[in-house]
């Protein structure tokens, strides 16, 4: 696709649905205690957070202490995983209505991370580069994340400014964006920055 600026310049990007896939083999279910602490939750259990550290999902803190986001909680609780606020547990209902007081769009992220974590893949937080995800192909530390994932649902629109902003950023920081369409399944669209 070529597009014309208000000076005139030309600019070309290279648009594909993209079938993205890792080397980790997703875990089934997981089995322990979370719990939720506002907008973030915590694994005390040792057990679970070594499955965690060993699966890329959430913050290593200490030897045996997890924090998590509330979409990696949710991710848990849907693979087994009891959320527990104050000692008591959550139904997935209960924590789901405190989790989208906070994040209104975590239903629609939790589809993302869900089909990425499903190929294979290791989404971690992509806020400081403008995105939900970044995105691992292997294990972390055997390289960087070349994707920069962004979920949108199915009827957006946008600016070619916007996208242009997007694709420079991913660029810039030597990844490719990715956008996620969220409806009924999921479809990835890769855009490029091309030269001619």
């Amino acid at each position: 696709v070529g597009i014309v600026d208000e000076e005139g310049d030309l600019t070309y990007y290279y648009i594909k649905f993209f079938r993205m896939q890792g080397t980790m083999q997703e875990q089934e279910s997981y089995r322990g205690v979370i719990t939720l602490l506002g907008d973030r939750s915590m694994v005390w259990d040792a057990a679970l957070a070594g499955e965690l550290q060993e699966q890329y999902v959430g913050r290593t803190f200490g030897d045996h202490a997890v924090q998590l986001s509330l979409m990696e909680t949710a991710y848990l609780a849907d693979k087994g995983a009891t959320v527990h606020r104050n000692g008591e547990g959550l139904s997935r209902e209960t924590f789901m209505e405190h989790a989208q007081g906070i994040q209104p769009d975590i239903e629609r992220r939790l589809l993302a991370y869900k089909s990425l974590r499903g190929k294979g893949l290791i989404p971690k937080t992509g806020f400081k580069f403008g995105s939900h995800f970044r995105v691992y192909r292997r294990p972390i530390g055997e390289g960087h994340a070349p994707y920069l994932v962004h979920m949108l649902p199915e009827d957006f629109t946008s600016t070619w400014t916007e996208v242009s902003r997007a694709v420079r950023l991913a660029n810039s920081v030597r990844k490719e964006m990715v956008f996620a369409r969220v409806g009924d399944g999921i479809e990835y669209i890769r855009l490029k920055r091309i030269t001619p």
